[in-house]
């Protein structure tokens, strides 16, 4: 049985992104059926949830559950955002 862990993530776009605002819009809509497909291709258990920041429209809060270790979150994470042009940031 392998441990599930929790994370909580902040994703904000860039300032200064090239993406127009309905692109934006589409990413931040669709964030957590993006997320969850790409977390699933290596844990079909894991579990993503996304809800609104305090901060604003382009702001928004992912909750993340998995058995993939930290290098592995990194490296889905870092290739959605350049993928996208979005920052996440760790939450404590």
């Amino acid at each position: 049985m392998s441990l599930k862990t929790n994370f909580s993530f902040e994703v904000q776009y860039e300032e200064g992104t090239n993406a127009g605002k309905d692109e934006r819009d589409g990413v931040m809509a669709s964030l957590g059926p993006s997320l969850q497909k790409l977390f699933a291709a290596g844990d079909r258990a894991a579990t993503v949830t996304v809800s609104d920041s305090h901060k604003g429209d382009g702001n928004k809060i992912v909750e993340l559950t998995t058995t993939l270790q930290d290098g592995e979150i990194a490296g889905i994470l870092l290739a959605f955002s350049a993928q996208h042009g979005v920052r996440v940031s760790a939450l404590e």
